[in-house]
């Protein structure tokens, strides 16, 4: 039995390896799943220009506040930092989100503190559209 172990050693890490990429992937989708079912809506600031490289990773920071408990993540676009934008997110795990570029807010000063139903809404949106925003990422 050691033998074999030892023999067949590699295969068994790549195939551990292969089952937490899998499990890691497969909960990420999920969570976005869940941002598309319960989804609500906040405001996200840009706090920092493009980056390279950071703990964080590539892109902009972005953070957003539900519940008064601040809530931040990076994303991999070129926005312009201060400039404000719809976020999606899960209102039962609100770490999942997405941050909706194509609907900057210029001139909205106060929200919920739990966020808006898409119903609820301040501005227009094409909730057919976020839906597939949602999904694509």
């Amino acid at each position: 039995m050691k033998k074999i172990i030892e023999k067949k050693f590699h295969l068994i890490l790549i195939s551990i390896l292969v089952i937490v990429i899998g499990y890691w992937f497969l909960s990420s989708l999920n969570g976005l799943k869940n941002v598309s079912k319960r989804q609500k809506y906040t405001v996200a600031l840009v706090i920092s220009g493009w980056h390279h490289k950071d703990t964080h990773g590539i892109g902009v920071d972005y953070e957003y506040f539900v519940n008064n408990k601040k809530y931040s993540n990076t994303i991999n676009l070129d926005l312009k930092k201060e400039q404000k934008y719809l976020l999606a997110f899960d209102s039962i795990v609100p770490e999942n989100n997405v941050l909706l570029d194509i609907y900057p807010i210029n001139d909205l000063s106060s929200f919920p503190i739990n966020g808006w139903r898409i119903d609820e809404l301040p501005i227009k949106v094409n909730s057919t559209e976020i839906n597939n925003l949602i999904l694509e990422k």
